[in-house]
């Protein structure tokens, strides 16, 4: 059964005059608007119970995919001599032992070829044929699939986090987002910033679903508390000075003023203002917002 509507405030208004009080006691339908249900289904409305919920204190990250120290590898002559051919070019795709280049050498004057050490694309091209080859390398090669990212771990955090634990790694603007482990976490700390970097390996088959230098986030669950209430996080909405969610009565939505407590991004412990199994709005919540702001503009006019 559901429940019966409520009365969003109670309004009671008390006046003196000769010596008598008067007083009135009256319900304001403020911050309430009625959608059919059809509407708001097509418009993305979505709604659940508010009920028990596991709050999970996370701790965040802010870091860099970098490639793995196997997933780089430079590219010189064995011997010193005159480069007799260079086959590849920037951007070129190459496998393990595909010939790179040959070199005369200037000492027993035979000519040899200089295979690729891994699998990748080059990176750099630094000679040409006829020049010398000394010391400097030939071609940088960088292999897209073997990546891991670098995250930095502050020290108020670093003693709560370590090899092992899950931690959901998202791309800034949220394109990709993988689970994974914490691979290792290194034991030195950044002398300026005391920060410490933590590994967390990128599996990238496709070797374009994460790049080199791309800034990332993280995000490590370190403790999850049961709570007896809870509503979705993105279901709060600002009303006046309030944090409320939307209640659905019917096709009715009304605000309700929420005493919070604990925070995930997920969930949001609730203190006061709705009752457990009252039905919220929990997606697009927005919307209700902007239908409730635009009858009480038309009721101040």
């Amino acid at each position: 059964m559901a429940p019966s509507p409520s009365r969003t405030f109670q309004v009671k208004v008390t006046a003196t005059r000769g010596g008598k009080t008067y007083e009135w006691n009256y319900d304001s339908f403020e911050g309430r608007t009625t959608i059919a249900r059809d509407q708001a289904d097509a418009a993305g409305v979505k709604v659940e119970p508010a009920g028990p919920a596991a709050i999970d204190e996370i701790v965040a990250l802010t870091g860099r995919v970098e490639l793995q120290p196997e997933g780089r590898a430079e590219v010189r002559a064995w011997y010193p001599g005159r480069i007799v051919s260079m086959t590849r070019s920037i951007g070129d795709r190459v496998e393990k032992g595909q010939t790179l280049a040959t070199v005369m050498s200037s000492e027993s004057l035979q000519t040899y070829a200089i295979p690729a050490p891994i699998s990748g694309v080059i990176m750099e091209r630094n000679a040409t044929p006829g020049d010398v080859a000394g010391a400097a390398p030939l071609y940088v090669i960088a292999d897209p699939r073997k990546l891991h990212a670098e995250f930095f771990i502050y020290p108020r955090d670093a003693e709560r986090l370590r090899a092992g634990q899950p931690v959901t790694v998202t791309s800034v603007g949220g394109a990709s987002t993988l689970k994974a482990k914490i691979e290792v976490i290194l034991p030195t700390s950044d002398l300026l910033t005391q920060t410490v970097v933590a590994h967390v390996e990128l599996p990238n088959p496709d070797g374009v679903t994460w790049r080199p230098g791309q800034a990332v986030e993280g995000s490590v669950v370190v403790a999850s508390d049961d709570v007896p209430l809870a509503v979705r996080t993105r279901a709060l909405q600002r009303f006046r000075d309030f944090t409320v969610v939307y209640a659905r009565v019917d096709d009715t939505y009304e605000v309700r003023m929420l005493e919070l407590g604990r925070q995930s991004p997920e969930w949001t412990e609730v203190l006061g203002g709705i009752a457990p199994g009252e039905v919220y709005v929990s997606d697009n919540a927005f919307l209700i917002r902007a239908d409730v702001e635009k009858s009480g503009a038309s009721h101040d006019h």
